[in-house]
Formats: C-alpha cells, sequence, structure tokens
C-alpha cells in the first residue's frame, strides 16, 4: 500500500489507473474539470457524434469524484450537463506572479513604433486563432500602426505565419523573464478562445499592465469587467476589431482599463488559489458518498 501511495502522490500513474486505486482503497476522489474536451473533439473532428461520445466518457470519468472543482462560474454549467450535481461542484481559480508580471518590465521599442497587439498561448482552432487572427487583420486595414506579436506555438502556426505575413511577429514559444518582459512591452492583448474556462493567459496580461480585448464566452465572462477591466465582444471578427481600434485610438481608455486591470488581478494570489483547493478537497472528505462517487484527481 506504501508503494500504491506514493506512485500516486508522486503523479507517477494515469489518471484512470489512479481513479481505480482510490476506489480499491476506498479513497474519496476530487476531480478538477478545466478542458473542454468535447467542444476541442467537435472542432477537431467536426464530427457531432466524437462530441457527444467525448461528453459520455468525460460524464462517467466525473462521476467517480466526490466532489468536482472548476475555474469559472461559466464551467459550473457545463460540468452539470455532464451529470454532476450543484451540491458536488466547487471552485478552484488560478493565480499570477505579481513579482514575475510586472509593468516596470516594459522594455520601449522591444517590437518597433507601432501598436503591438500580443497574444500568447497555443496556436489552435480551439484557442480560437483563426478569430485571432481575422479580427487582428481587419483592425489593421483601419489602422496600419497595428501589429501583432505572437508569443506559443501548434499545428496552425505555418497557416497563421502564411496569412498574417509582415504584420505579425512569430516568437515562439517563451518562459521566464523573457515571458514577462513580452508581456510588458506589448500594448494591448487579445483573447479570441471561445472553449477556455478560465484564461490565465489574461490574467497575466493585465498583471504586465496590459488593456485586454476578449470574447464574451466561458472564462473572461469571469476575468473581465467589461468596459472597466478590459473589454469583452461578440466572437466576431468585427466586434474583436473594432474595440482593438478603440483601444490603439484612445489612450486614456487603455489608461483606465490598465489601472483597473491591476487593481482587479492583485486579489489573484497563487496563495488564494491553493486555499480554494484546500476546500474542495475539505469539501470531499466532509460530504457523503453521493451515488458511489469516489475520486480522480
Amino acid at each position: 500500500v506504501p508503494d500504491i501511495r506514493d506512485a500516486v502522490t508522486d503523479g507517477r500513474l494515469p489518471l484512470e489507473h489512479a481513479a481505480i486505486i482510490a476506489k480499491v482503497m476506498d479513497l474519496p476522489i476530487v476531480g478538477s474539470y478545466h478542458t473542454e474536451f468535447g467542444a476541442y473533439a467537435a472542432l477537431r473532428s467536426a464530427d457531432p457524434k466524437l462530441e457527444f461520445y467525448a461528453q459520455v466518457a468525460l460524464g462517467a470519468f466525473y462521476g467517480q469524484c466526490r466532489h468536482v472543482l472548476t475555474p469559472s462560474p461559466q464551467t459550473d454549467e457545463a460540468v452539470q450537463q455532464l451529470g454532476i450535481e450543484p451540491e458536488r461542484i466547487g471552485r478552484w481559480d488560478r493565480g499570477v506572479d505579481l513579482r514575475r508580471f510586472d509593468p516596470a518590465k516594459r522594455v520601449p521599442g522591444r517590437f518597433g513604433d507601432g501598436f503591438n497587439v500580443l497574444y500568447a498561448g497555443r496556436l489552435t482552432k480551439e484557442k480560437g486563432v483563426d478569430l485571432l487572427a481575422a479580427s487582428f487583420l481587419e483592425a489593421r486595414e483601419r489602422d496600419e500602426r497595428l501589429h501583432l506579436v505572437v508569443a506559443g506555438g501548434g499545428p496552425e502556426e505555418a497557416e497563421l505565419r502564411a496569412g498574417l505575413g509582415e504584420h505579425a511577429t512569430f516568437l515562439g514559444w517563451l518562459e521566464g523573464e523573457e515571458l514577462a518582459r513580452t508581456y510588458a512591452s506589448a500594448d494591448a492583448f487579445l483573447f479570441a478562445s471561445r472553449t477556455d474556462t478560465f484564461g490565465q493567459v489574461i490574467i497575466e496580461a493585465q498583471a504586465s499592465g496590459l488593456p485586454v480585448v476578449a470574447v464574451a464566452e466561458g472564462g473572461p465572462l469571469s476575468l473581465i469587467e467589461d468596459g472597466v477591466t478590459g473589454l469583452l465582444r461578440a466572437p466576431e471578427a468585427g466586434a474583436l476589431a473594432d474595440a482593438l481600434c478603440d483601444l490603439a485610438a484612445q489612450p486614456l481608455l487603455r489608461e483606465r482599463l490598465t489601472r483597473a486591470g491591476l487593481a482587479g488581478v492583485r486579489e489573484r494570489t497563487w496563495d488564494r488559489a491553493l486555499g480554494r483547493l484546500a476546500d474542495g478537497y475539505r469539501a470531499a472528505l466532509a460530504a457523503p458518498d453521493a451515488a458511489g462517487a469516489r475520486h480522480a484527481a
């Protein structure tokens, strides 16, 4: 038993194996829901049956859990659609390191003299990179100062490079101080994903002093108050382009959104986030074993 326990706690077992062992050992299972696999399957395959099968599999997996943690209120509904009762759902959001992501790390002129719009993350369909590119290009038709800076990589990178051409700079995957300086040295952040349950890059951008434009769906709804800490728009190229052009043309708007975004993100510490995780474990230990639910961490 000690060897099994150590393998589970060290993360050396796949989730499905850990879940089986937890059931055998009669341990409560806490699940963390943070990826819309069903939506990803639909986007990648265009096959509604595959999306259905993915949802069935997710329902079976999370149905074993005594308690399921989600990163945002918007994700609760998706978890309930898997058959998880509201009383078995808790919150585990994310934090941001305010010592790493800091406006003071800005390097003036790092990306040239234009208005530099940053995107950081995976370059995949499920992250909305098609919408990101279309929105940026429409905005640039109206304001030629705009330049897109892309930090990340993924299967759609070649297609994006071809479509954006000289209007974008691709930096590849960045980490540590290099990533922090990149955030702080841009002028705005664009987030076009419709499938994110949270949006970690949004709070990293806010902590770095960037005004954020994001789609008004999913995780961004819990991170941005429209017109106060950022701009939320419909997932349409024209709407997102309008918001980018507004930011580029209105320094006072950028300054106001930046100040409010910084103030709001100061509350999103990792200590607070880990406290929420601990609350989830306590809830699982205190709750009755509803309908045979157990653990999948």
